[in-house]
């Protein structure tokens, strides 16, 4: 039987959507700071100089992108605000700054007169790593991919196809291009490269942030992984710890498995077989769990604690639980026969299983939580795997798992009903009718467990 698949709610969807609309926001208001720091420079430069027309009109290019930058800052800002943005904002986002870039360097080869093959002397080409660098604080690879792809497509189409508004020149390239270079571009390439920077070291400290928050979230999973079953993991990646600490009453179906006569047997063996011998019998209830859906909440000495309907309830919890016992005696037979070739004495063991309401939930601080199962339930699996042995047969099952795994009674041999310590009325008690006792003499219609 295959185990059922975990349902639970896409919760890590809405924590990456809160990052995603968090990032967003940031690189915003970035960009609008950009912005302002870019007119107050260009303001700056123009107070401080004489241009010449040519000049004058590349001041009034430069306002004008960094304004519309600014610009477009303040709308994603607003729209991540009231909640409006959507993933493929920023793709438009990222093509309005390269379009804006695009038509600045244009524009700089109509009214210098220099062809596209001087386009990397224009100041405005030192922004293109900034509109680079405010994308990575997106942590969103494909738009910093995207954005990549149309600087280049930018600087092929306005070299190849940008045209001067005059020819011939009014002075030789080279004189033109030294214009470039003068203290004005130069202080505005200073202005973007340090902006630049501070954009890189802002989005290092913030990778920086969620690196150190994965790490401390990752070491208080691993904490609280040693200590849950291994069943429920998919919780803590959701992060539904505080599901697990609330918990919740269900319906289980739940199961105790024990070694017969095991105090005797340890006496008689060294230290490292006691070892070999608690540790194959663990892997073995282990691998029919798996196989099975069962939840181990435990293993108890040379005993273990399994659970059917973790972390969600199941119709076929019982079921698959009758299942599993049936497994875990045929993988106990299949190693008696190699320990019976290698002259040792076979391994006995007793399984009760019951089907009931439980509480189930994890009790303790962030560092160490103890998985509780509660309830009547537990007692009566707990005492019906005691009672396999006044009974004298390795599997008992209750009336209730019987029903709850809507089995056929006539597969199963009815040993009669029982009181148990601790609970009023009695429990009707099973056996499958096709396993051999240990020699198992008639069952008493009543037995009251000590």
């Amino acid at each position: 039987m295959i185990a059922r698949p975990f349902k639970l709610p896409k919760e890590s969807d809405v924590l990456l959507l809160s990052a995603e609309l968090s990032a967003e926001r940031t690189a915003s208001v970035v960009r609008m700071v950009t912005g302002l720091v870019l007119l107050a420079a260009i303001a700056f430069v123009d107070r401080k100089s004489d241009f010449s027309p040519i000049g004058e009109h590349q001041i009034l290019y430069a306002q004008m992108t960094v304004f519309t930058l600014f610009l477009s800052g303040l709308v994603s800002y607003g729209l991540v605000r009231i909640r409006l943005w959507r993933w493929w904002m920023s793709f438009v986002t990222a093509t309005i700054d390269m379009l804006i870039v695009a038509i600045n360097m244009w524009l700089n080869v109509w009214v210098t007169g220099l062809t596209g093959q001087y386009i990397l002397s224009f100041p405005i080409v030192a922004a293109l790593p900034l509109v680079l660098a405010s994308n990575v604080l997106r942590l969103r690879p494909s738009v910093q991919i995207y954005t990549t792809v149309l600087l280049v497509l930018s600087l092929v189409v306005v070299g190849v196809y940008a045209k001067p508004a005059f020819v011939p020149l009014p002075h030789s390239p080279e004189l033109m291009v030294e214009d470039q270079f003068g203290w004005q571009p130069n202080f505005a390439r200073v202005v973007i490269l340090l902006i630049t920077g501070g954009i890189l070291i802002l989005a290092a400290a913030r990778g920086r942030k969620l690196l150190v928050r994965a790490v401390e979230e990752t070491t208080i999973r691993l904490n609280l992984g040693r200590y849950l079953p291994a069943e429920v993991a998919p919780v803590l990646a959701e992060g539904r710890i505080s599901e697990l600490k609330a918990g919740r009453r269900s319906m289980v179906t739940l199961m105790f498995v024990d070694i017969r006569g095991s105090t005797a047997m340890e006496e008689s063996l060294s230290p490292s077989a006691v070892v070999e011998l608690i540790g194959t019998f663990r892997e073995h209830v282990m691998a029919a769990a798996a196989e099975h859906g069962g939840v181990i909440d435990k293993f108890i000495g040379d005993g273990a604690f399994l659970v059917f309907g973790m972390p969600e309830p199941g119709e076929d919890d019982a079921a698959r639980a009758l299942a599993c016992g049936r497994a875990i005696l045929e993988r106990m037979d299949q190693w008696n026969l190699e320990r019976g070739r290698h002259g040792f004495e076979p391994i006995l063991i007793g399984i009760g299983v019951h089907s009931g309401e439980a509480f189930i939930g994890a009790i303790g601080n962030d560092m160490r939580l103890d998985f509780t199962v509660l309830g009547d339930a537990v007692n009566v699996a707990c005492r019906l795997e005691q009672a396999t042995k006044l009974h004298r047969v390795a599997f008992l099952v209750s009336g209730e798992t019987l029903d709850a795994a809507h089995a056929d009674r006539r597969a199963w041999r009815h040993i009669g009903e029982q009181c148990l310590r601790g609970r009023a009325g009695s429990v009707e008690l099973f056996t499958p009718a096709d396993l051999a006792g240990w020699e198992t003499p008639k069952a008493e219609p009543a037995i009251h467990a000590s």
